[in-house]
């Protein structure tokens, strides 16, 4: 099973870039080769699509511009490998996808929950995409996505306007699902206030809440494999 991030990037290139299918066997040949760079330089030990921290893929990415090895194997290959993963890197932290928001929902398709059972730490928790939370973020444009015209602080992180990602149907929920939770589809652009509303928020202004994301992501969440109706969807997370 290929990873998340290789599955998304491939539909964007595709479905929301348009590019032809040799241009995106092109990209995704170069982060191939960047892969097996980076594991014989033991940086890591799966595919550079399993990073999932952005800050991890950016350090990533200055190892290899530094390295000898790479710098002559780019010079080589015509610069296709540093523009491949530059693209990558853009596409990770949401920059490429800010001019085709409005295109955001091609994206979405029933996703296989990509691990058995949670992964362990101190507790179970299952595996998120940190990428996605920061793609979500870009592509409402550090809006509130309940009310554009909420304000927050600027980060210092970001220079933005502080926001939050959040997942709707919540990721615990996950064994109840065939298909993955962690999907743009279920995730939403929320400032801090409506954040902790939407968890700690009176009953009914909670509810209220759930079902205008709902109106506005019903067929999302249906492209993407999660189908339920709208008192379902509404008490299945206010009962959680």
């Amino acid at each position: 099973m290929e990873p998340l991030l290789k599955t998304y990037y491939k539909c964007y290139l595709s479905e929301v870039r348009q590019l032809k299918p040799s241009t995106v066997n092109h990209y995704c040949d170069a982060l191939n080769n960047i892969t097996r760079h980076l594991q014989e330089m033991k940086m890591i030990t799966g595919s550079i699509y399993d990073v999932s921290d952005l800050h991890r893929l950016k350090e990533l990415q200055e190892v290899l511009f530094e390295d000898a090895a790479f710098i002559a194997q780019n010079k080589k290959g015509n610069q296709m490998y540093s523009a491949g993963l530059n693209h990558y890197v853009r596409f990770a932290e949401g920059t490429n996808l800010i001019a085709f928001r409005h295109d955001i929902s091609k994206l979405d398709m029933p996703m296989p929950v990509r691990t058995e059972e949670p992964r362990h730490y101190e507790s179970k928790h299952w595996a998120r995409s940190d990428i996605l939370r920061e793609q979500t973020l870009a592509v409402a444009d550090y809006h509130c996505e309940m009310d554009g015209r909420h304000q927050t602080f600027v980060a210092e992180r970001t220079h933005k306007p502080y926001m939050e990602s959040h997942h709707t149907i919540p990721i615990h929920l996950q064994s109840r699902f065939s298909y993955s939770l962690d999907v743009y589809a279920n995730l939403i652009c929320l400032c801090p206030v409506c954040h902790r509303k939407i968890h700690y928020g009176l009953r009914d202004e909670r509810r209220e809440m759930l079902y205008e994301i709902y109106e506005k992501r019903r067929e999302r969440l249906v492209h993407s494999g999660l189908v339920m109706g709208k008192e379902e969807f509404a008490d299945l997370i206010l009962k959680d």
